[in-house]
């Protein structure tokens, strides 16, 4: 559980943030002040209020788990993306799904999956401003003008509902100033990486805020490509994103925002030799930073089927989003309602090829896939207090609809020599959901300083899946009536009471301990993407409970911070993917169902100190364990295709740590202060595939930054390096092992007028 004597110096050396807990900006705010401020006591580390309660409330005072990023972390620690904040969380782990830059597999506890299928959902649910953001495919949201992230570990089944098993990732946008304000950042960096980033906020009137964002990434990749020179794994994105805020009346508060984001690029394997790694536990040995793909790159812009077979290339990947979100907010004499409706379109292509040691062209795995994503959702909250404020509550309704297309074709010869693709399936289907919920929790002070927090959700769901014969290629494919046939239901039907309960006592005014039991699942679905009506096999929620026991603290003046806690999480009908023998066939395929219980506990802690205003550190970690307790074999299937209870569950480090320090020292010469930052991350070894056939090795992280930023911080720049070190690991596992991030360097200027 140790780190190696590396990570040892490294974290002697010292490790960084400019706050992890300590930073923070608050800025003029109508209705919702509270909901962005990060307050400094005297002398003491920042207050941070956050809403993963669905109300505000500082985060030393809630009786869960949460890490929060405020405005100043997100911009010390270069956090530019939801996947980002995961290197400081105790206990999450996180990473692109095989063959997608834009989807980000999220594991919080032992929890997560790499499905990008819309018929399995994720169970660490993302959401910006208060709305869900359901499929996993393009979850990795880049960051306009962030006010906060919060991320929840623990099932959160009561106020945010669907599918958080793990926890859940929520975004919080800044919204419109109050005055004209504009700033923004540009960069230059290794692998010929530029990104630009601007904001500005316009007053159009006393009542009518506005504020405009945009941004913009290129990257050409570090992966090179040894059978034609190309270079892989890098990115073409961009955005843009408008709000307005609407101070209707002194009680009644409209924001506005829509936004467009357009992301390309690729995320492949690497190549490998054929000989066992004793580091990754393969039966091949990596060879980083190069891949060996026939299949030339091309744009993703149109049918993914038609560009294969016309252009004889691939390797691309194309997302475009639309999203609209509007929330009221009205301040009534006796608590606050609030109204969120949330409207997101995604569309995606991409083309990838798996054999990634130069098989010839015809005989590679290439997979297609077309997806339109649409949903709309819609809530109603109430939150407020009773018996002279010993008594809150929060009550509210929700509703999401959900409408997925997708279209998927592999194709791979095996005649050797083959001259032409060959289409092995051609797979069309579609699927709505609708899911209507109540939800209740209340918070009781007993007596002084003792809450008891009860509370509760009803979930009402359907999901109606279909399925097209392919108009593309006629006698492939499956309609309905042939799923229907073949004994699969198509409407699934799921009825859940989720509850909750804590206990939660002040010590004294800078110390709280608590206790909580909570309940979570994560909807049912199908094998969307089967090639045949008998693998579109059913499977059944999966459901957590979660125990939990920490206790929160501020010490010596509220100089520093120290949390703990411990929890214990059963998680039953686990989904899965494995392999299995369907009803009625004697291949073996690789299916998602349900296979027992997963059983995960450990120990959380995240600590800050400030030495004084310019001088601050953190630590956090954790301490883990995962065992599946309950296993379903499938009969005839050869014991080394299935999991056991012997086997270890994925993305569950023993031991992670992360850690650093922050300095800045004022120089009178410089007309301004310079910085000096230092960043730590340790992971001990976890598996990244579901049978134990590929491991992440020991990893140890080092990230510095040298900074200037001028005395009235109008602006400033950096140099900065991220995996100082060159740590190799890996993320995932497809026919191919794709790789973590190499060591990166970056120079950054900004502004803030």
């Amino acid at each position: 559980m140790g780190t190696n004597s590396t990570g040892k110096a490294a974290l002697a050396a010292a490790s960084a943030i400019a706050a992890l807990i300590t930073g923070g900006v608050a800025h003029g705010q109508a209705a919702d002040d509270t909901e962005a401020t990060a307050s400094r006591p005297s002398g003491g580390i920042e207050d941070i209020v956050v809403t993963a309660q669905r109300r505000p409330e500082k985060v030393q005072n809630i009786p869960l788990a949460v890490t929060a990023f405020t405005q100043g972390t997100i911009k010390d620690l270069h956090l530019n993306d939801a996947m980002s904040v995961s290197k400081y969380v105790p206990s999450m782990i996180s990473g692109h799904n095989a063959g997608l830059q834009s989807a980000n597999a999220y594991y919080l506890r032992g929890l997560g999956n790499t499905q990008s299928v819309a018929t399995f959902d994720p169970p660490v649910g993302t959401y910006v401003d208060d709305v869900y953001i359901a499929r996993q495919n393009a979850n990795n949201y880049a960051f306009f003008d962030t006010q906060r992230v919060e991320v929840l570990r623990g099932p959160q089944g009561t106020l945010f509902g669907r599918n958080t098993t793990g926890g859940a990732v929520s975004v919080i946008m800044a919204k419109p100033r109050d005055e004209f304000h504009v700033k923004g950042e540009a960069t230059i960096g290794s692998f010929d990486r530029k990104t630009a980033k601007v904001i500005v906020d316009i007053p159009l009137s006393e009542r009518v805020l506005s504020k405009f964002a945009a941004f913009y990434v290129e990257d050409e990749g570090y992966l090179k490509n040894t059978a034609n020179g190309e270079r892989l794994n890098g990115e073409r994105n961009y955005g843009f994103r408008g709000d307005l805020r609407f101070l209707a009346t002194d009680k009644l508060t409209i924001d506005v925002a829509g936004e467009y984001t357009n992301n390309t690029g690729t995320y492949l394997g690497m190549s490998s030799i054929a000989t066992p790694s004793s580091t990754f536990k393969t039966t091949t040995t990596p060879v980083f930073g190069k891949t060996n793909l026939t299949l030339p790159k091309t744009k993703c812009d149109g049918d993914p089927v038609n560009i294969l077979l016309t252009q004889k290339a691939g390797l691309c990947s194309l997302s475009e989003g639309i999203a609209t979100t509007v929330n009221a907010t009205y301040a009534a004499e006796t608590g606050t309602l609030m109204a969120i409706f949330g409207y997101r379109k995604l569309d995606q292509q991409f083309i990838n090829q798996y054999n990634t040691n130069g098989t010839a062209l015809y005989n590679s795995y290439i997979l297609t896939d077309a997806t339109v994503n649409k949903q709309f959702s819609g809530e109603l909250k109430w939150s407020s207090s009773l018996l002279e404020d010993r008594l809150k509550y929060v009550a509210g309704v929700f509703y999401l609809q959900e409408k997925n297309k997708d279209a998927m074709a592999d194709f791979q010869s095996t005649v050797a020599g083959a001259s032409a693709f060959n289409l092995l399936q051609d797979r069309h289907f579609h699927q709505k959901v609708e899911t209507a919920a109540i939800y209740l929790q209340a918070d009781y002070e007993a007596v002084p300083g003792l809450i008891a927090t009860l509370g509760g959700r009803y979930t009402y769901e359907t999901k109606k899946l279909g399925f097209e014969t392919s108009d593309r290629f006629p006698g492939f494919g499956f309609d309905s009536a042939a799923a229907i046939a073949a004994g699969i239901p198509l409407k699934l039907t799921q009825k859940r009471f989720t509850p909750r309960v804590a206990l939660s006592y002040k010590v004294d005014p800078n110390v709280l301990i608590y206790a909580s039991a909570t309940n979570g699942f994560k909807s049912g679905g199908w094998n969307g993407g089967s090639a045949t009506p008998a693998r579109v096999l059913p499977f059944r929620p999966e459901r957590t409970w979660s125990y939990e026991a920490g206790v929160k603290s501020e010490l010596f003046d509220r100089r520093l911070r120290l949390n703990v806690n411990g929890y214990l999480a059963d998680t039953k009908d686990i989904q899965i993917t494995s392999g299995i023998i369907p009803p009625g066939e004697t291949a073996i395929v690789s299916l998602a169902r349900n296979a027992g219980t997963l059983r995960a506990y450990g120990v959380e802690w995240e600590t800050a100190y400030q030495f004084n205003s310019n001088f601050n550190l953190f630590l956090n970690g954790s301490l883990n364990h995962g065992e599946y307790t309950k296993i379903v074999l499938t009969p005839g299937v050869a014991p080394s295709l299935q999991v056991q209870e012997s086997t270890k569950p994925v993305r569950i480090p023993k031991f992670q740590l992360a850690g650093g320090i922050s300095y800045k020292v004022p120089v009178e010469a410089l007309d301004g202060s310079l910085g000096a930052n230092a960043a730590y991350r340790h992971n001990s070894p976890f598996w990244v595939a579901l049978l134990n056939t590929a491991k992440a090795p020991t990893e140890d992280f080092v990230d510095a930054t040298l900074s200037y930023e001028n005395e009235g911080g109008k602006w400033g720049g950096s140099l900065e390096v991220s995996n100082l070190t060159k740590q190799k690991t890996v993320t995932a596992n497809f026919l191919a092992l794709f790789p973590g991030d190499p060591r990166r360097f970056t120079a950054r200027l900004w502004f803030n007028f």
